[in-house]
């Protein structure tokens, strides 16, 4: 039985929570990303597409500019610092060097009558400034290596019984047809480091036919591109990077100008050419009749820019310490003085392009489902000088190295077209791919393989720095459907590194927004999979840099 103390006290409860004020709904558990902003994601690229930025060249205030602009979104969006010191910058040092207006030369002297064979700069060779001194001045005789290249897992060495010890190598650009792709283009970056290593002092390429269909000699001449600074970055110590430290020198020389250097060699330039070109590019090497006299002279100093780094923390105890990094180049190649007219090379779609989507996908993660692991995004400094900002920080990360687990790079999406598929470079090389095709599924995007595999684009862009630190890396483009390939086509020959790669052409926001829809879910996939991303079992790449592979 109740007694009466009992029922006083219930009714006094019931009267207690009558009057209570009511709990207020809590909202919804957020379980789906937002949509994109296309509108965002054009005032991004307005912004640092824009004249008043001067092209971003890594180095100067309109960098600068472009770094402050960065980290105030990252701030609006909410991303924790990550940088140096508490800050957004991660800070870096460079040399910069710049060609000296006179001092050029490069001399080719017969060996058995010492006689001169004339070589004129701008007409058969080219030479920018050095990294390695203000003042060089090398001389050797003269070897021809084929392509340079140094395979071991295919059982070639181009260099097989030549001596370059002091000696001047001769290369042709690029590197054999008929390797994988990927692993083909990565060749391509050791030949200068190939060439050093078994002491050479200098080296001079030459154009093939697959080379001027990239980059042609005289356009190297017509739109003053060697008058562009070069940049390497500084350790603690104030030493410059450099992987190939004993060349000295190098030059350029166009097609039809090489074949004066095998003049009297016994091999003929028509014939290597052909055999470069070629399955295989079974090239051999020789030594020349020749000795190679180069000089440069250079102009140095140092100049700082910054990586730009913000991130979401992960939710999980424990996968929060795994981090997930998202990559655009925020830098572009600044004033070409040589060309009339315009002279700014805005780079809308390179990179400003990527970066508004990283920032897009910023803002959807930010405001999306809780993620385990944590999401890192960085616009790097100094991609168009040779991937430096992405070197950098893969060598001297702001987080435990350890923590890094996987790259997704933007650069260059040509987002002039619906686009319908994408192309993910690296994608067969690690369980990345499994997360990727589930959130193309998701948005009916379909894959597609490397549509351009001469290009080599595996290797030119910030992932691959990450790849060369043992982590699996993609990076990501719209694909060749759907008006794709004769976009891309026309990007690469009318407005690739040229000032018309501004924000007047037919930019297609609403493609923008899809694709920074898709980096958005791949994130999203990536930092709350069951399992870190890992390396395919024996994958080349990793055997190269001891990445982590599946058992």
């Amino acid at each position: 039985m109740r007694t009466k103390f009992s029922l006083l006290i219930m009714a006094s409860a019931l009267v207690l929570a009558a009057c209570a004020p009511e709990t207020p709904p809590q909202p919804p558990a957020v379980t789906e990303l937002p949509a994109p902003n296309a509108d965002a994601i054009r005032a991004d690229m307005e912004f640092l597409a824009s004249d008043d930025l001067e092209g971003r060249e890594a180095g100067t205030p309109g960098y600068d500019i472009a770094a402050a602009y960065v980290a105030e979104a990252f701030t609006e969006i909410g991303l924790k610092p990550a940088g140096d010191a508490g800050t957004y910058f991660q800070t870096i040092s460079f040399l910069r060097s710049l060609r000296a207006p006179e001092g050029r030369l490069m001399e080719v002297t017969n060996t058995a009558t010492g006689a001169t064979v004339p070589f004129t700069e701008n007409v058969d060779y080219a030479m920018g400034g050095s990294l390695g001194a203000t003042s060089s001045d090398v001389t050797g005789e003269a070897v021809f290596v084929g392509f340079g290249v140094v395979a071991p897992d295919l059982g070639r060495d181009d260099y097989a019984g030549l001596d370059l010890t002091g000696k001047v190598a001769v290369m042709l650009s690029g590197t054999p047809k008929g390797i994988q792709t990927e692993e083909r283009a990565y060749y391509g970056t050791r030949k200068f480091v190939n060439a050093s290593e078994r002491g050479a002092v200098a080296v001079v390429t030459l154009e093939t036919p697959t080379s001027r269909g990239v980059y042609p000699f005289e356009r190297l001449i017509r739109e003053g591109r060697l008058d562009g600074a070069s940049l390497t970055w500084l350790d603690a110590q104030g030493t410059p990077f450099s992987r190939a430290p004993g060349i000295q020198a190098s030059a350029s020389v166009s097609m039809e100008s090489a074949a004066k250097l095998f003049e009297g060699s016994g091999a003929s330039w028509t014939d290597i050419l052909a055999a470069a070109e070629a399955e295989g590019g079974a090239v051999q090497g020789l030594a020349l009749p020749f000795t190679v006299q180069l000089s440069q002279a250079s102009t140095h100093d140092q100049v700082q820019s910054a990586n730009v780094i913000g991130m979401i923390e992960g939710t999980d105890p424990v996968l929060k310490n795994e981090v997930i990094v998202l990559t655009a180049h925020l830098d572009h190649i600044g004033i070409t003085k040589g060309l009339e007219g315009d002279q700014i090379n805005n780079g809308a779609l390179d990179n400003a392009s990527g970066v508004a989507t990283l920032l897009e996908a910023a803002r959807m993660l930010k405001a999306g489902p809780p993620m385990k692991r944590s999401v890192m995004f960085i616009a790097l400094t100094a991609e168009e000088k040779g991937l430096l900002g992405a070197q950098y920080f893969a060598e001297n990360p702001t987080v435990p190295k350890a923590s890094l687990v996987a790259n997704v790079n933007l650069d260059m999406p040509v987002l002039t077209y619906p686009f319908t598929d994408l192309v993910v470079f690296g994608g067969s090389r690690s369980t990345i791919i499994e997360e990727v095709e589930k959130a193309a599924a998701d948005m009916n995007i379909t894959l597609s393989p490397d549509p351009v595999p001469d290009q080599g684009l595996f290797t030119r862009s910030d992932h691959f720095r990450f790849v060369e630190a043992g982590i699996p890396s993609v990076y990501l483009i719209p694909g060749w459907e759907n008006g794709g390939a004769e976009e891309f086509a026309r990007h690469m020959t009318s407005n690739y590194h040229r000032p018309s790669d501004d924000m007047s052409n037919s930019l297609d926001f609403d493609a923008a927004a899809r694709f920074a829809a898709i980096k958005a879910r791949i994130a999203l996939a990536l930092a709350n999979a069951d399992q870190r991303p890992l390396w395919r079992k024996d994958d080349f790449f990793a055997r190269q840099f001891n990445g982590p592979m599946e058992p």
